[in-house]
């Protein structure tokens, strides 16, 4: 097991007479770290399908350690690079009653000024992901027009996502 990224090492010494034990326990981080609202140490990337569609958009990119951080204002106009994409996949649901650059200030505001991303970096990044995993939200897809992938803090692994936690992160 090359573990020097991926797992985490609890070693103990325990003294039985002269006898020493040692216990290792290997335990994987994407398991240790704790990926939950509020305090998390994880993104969690929210899908939702809006009534009436058939195809997923992003509801958000959420770090879960933090929201409402201080940072600069929303500013659609940074979004003109990607707005083609943006209006096509991380739109607002008719029925939130929300126009599309509305939902996005409220994205930035409320969860991508605490990423220590730039509001245009943020966007693509959702994007870039929503690309990458929108297709496993489909193989999964049941009764609940949501769905969500997690990830550790810098992108590199997948985390388990825990259910129902992010329900409370509109």
């Amino acid at each position: 097991c090359h573990c020097s990224n991926i797992c985490s090492f609890t070693l103990a010494a325990m003294m039985m007479s002269s006898v020493v034990l040692l216990v290792l326990s290997v335990v994987p981080q994407s398991f240790a770290a704790h990926c939950a609202y509020p305090g998390g140490e994880c993104y969690e990337l929210k899908f939702q399908e809006c009534k009436g569609a058939s195809n997923w958009t992003l509801h958000g990119l959420w770090p879960e350690w933090k929201n409402g951080c201080p940072g600069p204002k929303f500013d659609a106009s940074i979004l003109e690079p990607i707005r083609n994409d943006m209006e096509m996949k991380w739109r607002s649901c008719p029925e939130f009653g929300d126009s599309n650059e509305k939902f996005w200030e409220h994205e930035w505001e409320k969860h991508g000024t605490c990423t220590n991303m730039t509001q245009l970096a943020f966007f693509k990044k959702g994007l870039q992901l929503h690309d990458q995993y929108q297709s496993s939200c489909q193989q999964t897809q049941d009764d609940t027009p949501e769905c969500q992938v997690c990830f550790s803090q810098d992108f590199s692994t997948k985390e388990t996502c825990p259910k129902g936690a992010s329900e409370v992160l509109v």
